[in-house]
C-alpha cells in the first residue's frame, strides 16, 4: 500500500539560503546556468510544483537569469572542415633493363 505524501509546506528562504543559493549560481559556468534556467521555468509551468516551493523557484530563477546576462554566451563548437588528403602523384616506375 502506498503512503499518503502530504508533506509540510516549505518554510520561506532564510537569508543564509538565499546567500548559499545566490553563491552557488554565481558559480555555475554558462552552460550549467542556461540550463538551471531552463529547469526552473519548467518547474514554473508545472501544475504539480507545490505552492510553497513556488517563490523558491521564482527567486532561483529571478537571479539566474540576471547572472546569465553578465555571462558570455558560450561560444559553439564548431568542427573544423577537413580538408581531403591530398593523394599521391602517380611517377612512372622505371624497371631495370628496359628503356
Amino acid at each position: 500500500m502506498k503512503k499518503d505524501l502530504n508533506l509540510p509546506p516549505m518554510l520561506p528562504f532564510t537569508s543564509d539560503e538565499e546567500s548559499a543559493l545566490v553563491e552557488k549560481i554565481d558559480a555555475m559556468n554558462p552552460v550549467a546556468l542556461a540550463h538551471y534556467v531552463e529547469s526552473a521555468q519548467l518547474a514554473l509551468r508545472n501544475t504539480a510544483l507545490d505552492p510553497s516551493w513556488r517563490p523558491r523557484v521564482e527567486f532561483g530563477l529571478k537571479h539566474a537569469q540576471v547572472a546569465a546576462l553578465r555571462e558570455p554566451p558560450p561560444e559553439p563548437v564548431v568542427d573544423a572542415p577537413v580538408a581531403p588528403a591530398a593523394k599521391p602523384k602517380k611517377t612512372a616506375a622505371v624497371q631495370p633493363g628496359v628503356e
